[in-house]
């Protein structure tokens, strides 16, 4: 009594999963090449084209309803072209992950190396026959020929138990006989099974019926289409040990080729098959031609120690991508750093290292870390000209962009001064240098320092080292562009609003001379009261400060000339508007402005005028931020460096609702503003640009509830 099980039941519990076995040796070479900076697409079709099940995966994904293309896919290179670098390279690694994690075990009796050697066979066969019947789909005939027995794999995976008896049986038979076997005892043949799968995977029906009557008696064969009876004389082909005498026959039965056809199609297979399995180390057995002979012991280590490297590279890999996320994250040149700090803390466990970005406009290198690292004192201070440092081991490496260490041989050429300085910098024997490009263009650098044992330990873990450098580069070159961009934005916004900004300076100045002129001749008519007089020239001053600024107002786009430096006491100078922002306050206002001097501040040489500007809009910042109720903090400070240098410390803190995150890292640039309509975000956009022409800098930062800006300025002595 026929069975009425339906005899595709186990296979339908594979659907979706995907599992299908890969040569390990291609998966090592594919996720090292989609981890190149710069990925070839093509390159990446050419090593899937050689694996059947890769190429079918990529094939299944891009055939599939959530890619949702107009028409299905059979040819891999475009396939991989459709799908863009980054699904190919998530593909290679999804794949890579579960096949070292939940492998087919053969136990030796399915010869994988033979499987795919086989199959490579079969589709180069399959792809000469196309040309010399003159088929027109040669990359759909190559690929039906690559899968054609993929159905083994199937029923091993769904017939774990009952296969293995098959499998022995069917090496001393042709695989006809096995396809019987099959039918008999599990009620489905692998042509059935590969058929199953192709029609799964929505590929088209032609290729899943050539796949399904490649063992079918060949008088069926020859009335079937052109792909299926290709896909029949090859296999016939690939299993012959005299094409001449077995093959011909055939041949002219299916395709009314000449004698000797076949034996041209065959010639020179062999040595492409060996040619390509000597790229992928595939080891080829030369005893046997059966797929199903078991695996030697040492084709069996081979496998092994292939698995084995495989496991650790998807390790390391995975470890990797995850920290790399971290990367494409960073906001600004200290997280990036953080990011690879933490990278190459978790998964090579060092901890001394920092980077070397290059400034072309200087032509030098420039220490960077994270504010976490223990060289962060240091590294600010580590900068150095590429010209005058022409021998020294990171100059080397960034000009050969090659990795390099301190440990290697260099004729001629000894350890310089600032290779030593580095290493003393680094508290370590050495260093390795890894060079950061970003679409060959030089980043920089990243330094690590070894000790000799670990050099030897690290230099074999050379590959994700470099794919690390790479994205840090990636990650800064975007940074670049982003600062780039918003210069440009800055500098179209700062145009406009010059334009605006000369109308509005040319009516002020106008009645501002007026109102100066009556203030002179009150100053005539109050002749006698000399108490007047101080407060009336206090308010001239700053009529002609006013007109000094709307005089920049006539172009605030160019650089803002610097004032003649003056020394000014600055204390006296902050005591002096604080006092005026305190007596011009609103009656309701509630707002304490607390002054905190440093006694040991005297004299500053710079530009008051500048000052005065930059002071005001910090100062009016604060007071709307506190919104008529609050506290605003003003304080100095003088700080002397280890270089005996001196700087001076100005912080303007206030406890109102802060600044949002967004607005933080821009909020310098033109046209960034965290208040509402009527104000065109330009005030510490040209607070910034001053205080930068006068040598310091401005920082932003928050202590609980508390906005705090910094406006640090050299001493510049007499």
């Amino acid at each position: 009594m026929a069975s009425t099980k339906d005899p595709y039941q186990p296979l339908n519990r594979l659907k979706g999963a995907g599992n299908l076995p890969v040569i390990p040796q291609l998966l090592v070479q594919l996720i090292d090449l989609c981890h190149q900076p710069e990925i070839d697409l093509q390159a990446v079709a050419g090593l899937i084209k050689k694996d059947a099940a890769m190429a079918a995966k990529v094939l299944q994904l891009c055939n599939s309803a959530f890619i949702g293309a107009r028409s299905a896919f059979t040819n891999v290179e475009q396939a991989v072209i459709y799908l863009g670098a980054d699904t190919v390279k998530n593909l290679a690694i999804s794949v890579s992950v579960q096949q070292v994690f939940r492998r087919v075990e053969t136990n030796g009796l399915l010869n994988m190396d033979r499987f795919w050697y086989h199959s490579y066979q079969n589709g180069i066969l399959a792809r000469r026959l196309a040309e010399a019947v003159a088929f027109p789909e040669l990359s759909e005939a190559y690929l039906t020929g690559l899968l054609h027995d993929i159905g083994k794999l199937l029923l091993w995976m769904a017939f774990p138990g009952k296969y293995a008896p098959l499998l022995i049986k069917g090496i001393r038979c042709h695989n006809g006989r096995l396809s019987f076997l099959e039918q008999e005892k599990l009620h489905i043949n692998h042509c059935q099974a590969g058929a199953w799968l192709i029609e799964e995977w929505g590929l088209p029906p032609l290729i899943a019926d050539a796949i399904r009557y490649h063992h079918h008696p060949i008088d069926e064969v020859a009335r079937a289409l052109p792909l299926t009876r290709i896909i029949y004389l090859a296999d016939i082909i690939s299993h012959s040990d005299n094409p001449e005498q077995e093959c011909d026959e055939v041949a002219m039965q299916l395709f009314r080729l000449a004698p000797g056809r076949t034996e041209q199609v065959k010639e020179g297979v062999d040595e492409q098959i060996r040619e390509v399995a000597h790229q992928l180390g595939i080891r080829i057995p030369l005893e046997t031609k059966s797929t199903l002979a078991p695996e030697d012991p040492e084709s069996t280590k081979v496998h092994q120690e292939s698995t084995r490297k495989l496991a650790d590279r998807v390790r390391d890999s995975s470890q990797l991508i995850g920290l790399l996320e971290n990367l494409l994250a960073a906001a600004n040149r200290e997280q990036t750093a953080l990011a690879v700090e933490q990278s190459l803390k978790i998964l090579f466990n060092q901890r001394n290292c920092l980077l070397l970005l290059f400034d072309a406009a200087k032509k030098q290198l420039q220490g960077l870390t994270s504010n976490e690292n223990i060289l962060c004192s240091n590294a600010l201070t580590l900068c150095f000209s590429i010209e005058r440092h022409r021998q020294s081991l990171p100059v080397c490496a960034f000009d050969l962009q090659q990795m390099m260490h301190s440990f290697m041989v260099r004729p001629d050429k000894s350890t310089t001064m600032l290779d030593s300085q580095i290493i003393e910098l680094l508290g370590t024997e050495g260093m390795i240098i890894f060079p950061m490009t970003a679409q060959n263009q030089k980043v920089g650098l990243l330094i690590m320092g070894v000790t000799k044992d670990e050099h030897l330990a690290l230099l074999g873990q050379a590959r994700p080292l470099q794919l690390l450098a790479a994205q840090a580069a990636a990650a800064l070159a975007m940074l670049n562009r982003r600062e780039q961009e918003q210069q440009r934005i800055a500098a179209e916004r700062l145009e406009a609003a010059s334009m605006i900004a000369r109308k509005v300076a040319h009516e002020i100045n106008n009645p501002l001379a007026t109102i100066r002129n009556y203030l002179k001749v009150l100053d005539k008519k109050l002749d006698n009261t000399a108490e007047f007089h101080e407060e009336l020239a206090i308010i001239d001053q700053e009529f002609e400060r006013i007109g000094k600024i709307t005089r920049q107002l006539e172009n605030i786009a160019a650089e803002r000339p610097i004032n003649q430096l003056e020394n000014i006491d600055l204390n006296n100078l902050l005591a002096d508007m604080i006092e005026l922002y305190r007596t011009g306050a609103a009656v309701d206002d509630t707002i304490d402005i607390e002054f905190h001097p440093d006694p040991k501040i005297i004299n500053l040489q710079t530009d008051g005028i500048g000052l005065r500007q930059v002071m005001s809009n910090l100062l009016n910042n604060s007071i709307e931020a506190v919104n008529g109720r609050g506290t605003i903090t003003i304080s100095t400070e003088l700080k002397t460096g280890p270089d005996r240098t001196s700087q001076v410390i100005i912080t303007v803190k206030d406890d109102g609702p802060g600044i949002e995150e967004n607005l933080r890292h821009n909020l310098f640039q033109a046209g960034t503003t965290s208040k509402g309509g009527g104000h065109g975000g330009l005030g510490l956009a040209i607070s910034a640009r001053i205080v930068k022409q006068l040598g310091g800098s401005i920082l932003l930062d928050r202590q609980g509830k508390n906005t705090i800006f910094s406006v640090i300025l050299p001493v510049i002595p007499h």
